[in-house]
């Protein structure tokens, strides 16, 4: 009889314990994938660093894809303009530099040969000021890339739903100057 009670006693233990397993198990299961689900925070450091690291990156970053090939093609076109620029100046450079390196020897290639060299220095410097306006229009598209990608992750969970510009509001304006002394009733549109 003592050896039938501890073997009841033992299976009531261990089904004690599989249905207390199964119930934390299935508590636990609940709990992690129903229950809490927290939802990512959109970082606007993260889409900064990123526009910072590769142009655009930021702006796929903040789903805003439409965007990337605007930046692309800003950057794009100022730095083809930086090397036409810098090619056209070190062409007038060399250029000049035979004509004034003393040596009868020495002809300027091509048509620059034909040109003064005061006209070679204009010429020069004018495509030495491009250049550096090229410069500072692709330094400035890549400021207006990171900017852009932090001003967007800043709004980024911002409702435009509901038309916010546009409230209606009753306006009961009794003694409107617009009348005159008599009674108006009137909506006004506030934009």
């Amino acid at each position: 009889m003592s050896k039938f009670l501890i073997l009841l006693l033992f299976l009531t233990a261990f089904e004690g314990r599989a249905v207390s397993t199964k119930l934390t198990f299935t508590t636990d299961y609940l709990l992690k994938d129903s229950v809490i689900k927290e939802e990512k925070k959109h970082s606007p450091k993260k889409a900064t660093i990123y526009s910072m690291v590769l142009p655009g990156l930021g702006q796929a970053y903040n789903h805003k894809y439409w965007k990337i090939p605007v930046i692309y093609a800003a950057l794009g076109i100022s730095a083809y303009y930086i090397h036409i620029n810098k090619d056209s100046m070190s062409k007038r450079q060399d250029a000049l530099k035979l004509m004034l390196d003393n040596d009868t020897n020495t002809i300027a290639a091509g048509w620059y040969s034909s040109k003064g060299v005061d006209q070679l220095r204009a010429e020069r410097n004018r495509y030495r000021m491009l250049r550096d306006y090229s410069i500072i229009a692709c330094a400035g598209f890549y400021l207006i890339n990171i900017i852009d990608a932090a001003v967007d992750a800043h709004f980024y969970q911002f409702n435009i739903d509901r038309p916010l510009a546009q409230q209606k509001r009753k306006n009961w304006n009794m003694y409107s100057t617009r009348v005159g002394n008599t009674p108006a009733i009137g909506f006004c549109w506030r934009f």
